[in-house]
């Protein structure tokens, strides 16, 4: 009895893996089968199955999913952001005290919309044209935060200072700072260069109010005009 209790035990088991290799199966060819037909079927499907997972233990019940940050790197002509309606009292109070970021210069490009090669792109900052190895002083008291290099901005400093403001000075010969260093406005932190994607000796300047890019002219006027 102990033997074909034994045997039967194994046919079960084995028709048991058939029947669900099986089934399996089936609905294998069951999806491909909607994927190739198409229509919102398979979607909704998909949708299902998606949120049904997210919600499982396996999510420790958590119901949304937070995708990675995008550490997309820094571009001069990426799009800028709308503007903030609360800016003009900071900007006011820097106009007050700021330290012009080079002794003389020329404005070689604005701020705003600008064409290279026929593709029209926004220009976060100002370039001022200046002599290779001009001093470039920080506009205000601050710390910095990035000193490194980049392929768009090359040689590059961007300094924190107070009321979420951010200053950024780019395509630099040589950078004088580093990273956590404390700075005083007026302070030379780099030197002037044609480092990165740039055509000529010149400083990219771009200020940042909550992480929104400003027209630097806001706070500069015609100093280099």
């Amino acid at each position: 009895m102990k033997r074909k209790g034994t045997r039967f035990d194994t046919i079960k088991n084995q028709l048991l893996v058939i029947v669900q290799t099986m089934l399996c199966v089936l609905v294998i060819l069951a999806a491909l089968v909607l994927k190739a037909v198409g229509g919102n079927i398979y979607s909704d499907i998909s949708s299902l199955y998606k949120d049904t997972l997210n919600n499982s233990v396996f999510t420790d019940g958590k119901e949304d999913f937070i995708p990675p940050k995008d550490n997309t790197e820094l571009k001069e002509t990426s799009n800028i952001s709308p503007p903030d309606d609360n800016q003009e009292a900071i900007i006011e109070n820097i106009k007050a005290m700021f330290h012009l970021p080079l002794s003389q210069g020329t404005l070689t490009s604005p701020f705003g919309k600008r064409t290279i090669n026929g593709i029209e792109k926004y220009h976060k900052g100002m370039d001022i044209g200046a002599n290779k190895g001009e001093n470039i002083y920080t506009i205000l008291d601050g710390n910095v935060i990035i000193a490194e290099k980049d392929e768009s901005y090359g040689n590059y400093v961007v300094i924190s200072h107070s009321n979420n403001v951010q200053t950024l000075y780019a395509h630099c010969d040589q950078l004088c700072v580093k990273c956590g260093d404390n700075v005083k406005k007026g302070q030379t932190i780099a030197l002037v260069g044609s480092t990165g994607d740039s055509d000529g000796n010149h400083l990219h300047l771009e200020i940042l109010i909550g992480g929104i890019n400003i027209d630097p002219a806001r706070i500069m006027g015609e100093a280099y005009q």
